[in-house]
């Protein structure tokens, strides 16, 4: 850590310079002989982002930020309080904790917090960020299985680890490609505690996942502002389950939750029908979940076609965990109706691709009025629609 950077004079000029081009800054001279123009640029490059993903940190004065690869692999602070807000107790250990932002959520939770982190400049700049804000928690360098070595007897509430995986190939993404690989690790935390919750990649198959896991208590599926961004599972200690709960949300949206049985969904009945006044789309996170069913289930709604995930009904409902758009018109005769119109589009289960809808019709993006091209039981459609 460059200790000029904390100072006051520092502070204020990176204040000073909050909206400059990042990259402008880094090409010129720093007027801080002690601070380079790339550290000039990095510290630039964390206020920046620091101002929508971790507000806190944005609004506290001193503090340190790390390289853009740190600031890009951690949580944004909103998923981070959504994880904490599942959990809490006396001591929770954060194994893979980065820059901190999952382990500072924690610790409102939590009475002490142990932050584990093996590269010692961003254990250091962590510890000194958490001391600015004042928390309870306690950095460590170096790698989870050192302390659980230092420290043989120590017992959690909670175990969180956010594994990376080892591989870059491209194949499907698979839990044994995991480092650590919690297939193997998972005894050993069990041990130590009876709750673990691990964050996961969205790309995971979420039946194979409970095949593999067979303690999963719950799965979260965490969007913000509709784009899918944690996989939580949340193991229990001598649990043995097939059916745990799947609850999907989508923060910043004013959407309820949507939660389920896993089993559920095999067993649920999808009512089809034709066109009515509404037209609904789920958030990402319940089409993440393949929900598709239990969607029927759980509101008075009848989806489209076996293959279009959109719902339509009579009665607005809403409540609906998702979009929903109010028809205005059929468009029958879309070359003279919709040609160089301006409007939103919505696409699915139709022969076109967006691309190429936009090419064909010569449509601009933007205005009040969404279209929508989709399949139902009845044939090809495509909707004038408002949202409501």
């Amino acid at each position: 850590m460059n200790n000029t950077i904390l100072t006051p004079e520092f502070q204020e000029f990176l204040l000073l310079i909050e909206k400059e081009d990042i990259r402008s800054i880094g090409l010129k001279k720093s007027p801080f002989d002690e601070v380079t123009s790339a550290e000039v640029a990095q510290q630039l490059k964390g206020l920046q982002v620091a101002k929508h993903k971790f507000p806190t940190f944005y609004q506290t004065k001193g503090i340190y930020f790390p390289p853009s690869v740190n600031l890009e692999q951690a949580s944004s602070e909103a998923t981070a309080n959504y994880k904490a807000s599942l959990v809490s107790g006396k001591k929770l250990i954060d194994l893979t904790a980065g820059l901190g932002i999952d382990s500072i959520a924690f610790s409102n939770s939590f009475e002490n917090v142990i932050h584990i982190e093996k590269n010692s400049d961003l254990s250091q700049i962590v510890s000194h960020n958490v001391s600015v804000l004042n928390r309870n928690i306690k950095c460590y360098n170096g790698t989870f299985e050192d302390y659980f070595e230092q420290n043989p007897n120590e017992k959690f509430d909670v175990i969180y680890l956010d594994p990376a995986r080892r591989n870059d190939s491209g194949r499907k993404f698979i839990l044994e490609d995991l480092e650590p690989n919690i297939l193997e690790y998972i005894p050993i935390f069990f041990e130590k505690s009876n709750q673990i919750m691990v964050k996961l990649s969205p790309l995971l198959d979420l039946s194979l996942t409970i095949q593999q896991i067979p303690s999963i208590k719950e799965i979260h599926i965490v969007a913000l502002k509709n784009e899918v961004k944690d996989f939580l599972i949340l193991l229990e200690k001598d649990l043995v389950t097939s059916n745990p709960k799947i609850v999907c949300v989508n923060l910043e949206s004013n959407q309820d939750e949507f939660s389920y049985n896993f089993e559920d969904e095999a067993i649920s009945y999808a009512s089809f029908g034709g066109l009515k006044k509404y037209i609904y789309e789920p958030n990402v996170s319940i089409l993440k979940a393949g929900a598709f069913k239990n969607i029927c289930s759980k509101f008075d709604v009848l989806k489209l076609h076996q293959n279009t995930h959109l719902y339509t009904s009579d009665e607005l409902i809403e409540n609906f965990p998702g979009r929903i758009f109010e028809i205005q018109e059929i468009i029958k005769n879309p070359k003279k109706e919709i040609t160089k119109s301006k409007a939103n589009l919505l696409v699915k289960n139709y022969p076109d691709s967006i691309d190429v809808i936009k090419k064909k019709f010569k449509i601009n993006d933007g205005g009040n009025i969404t279209l929508i091209f989709t399949q139902s039981i009845e044939g090809i459609h495509i909707l004038k629609t408002t949202k409501i």
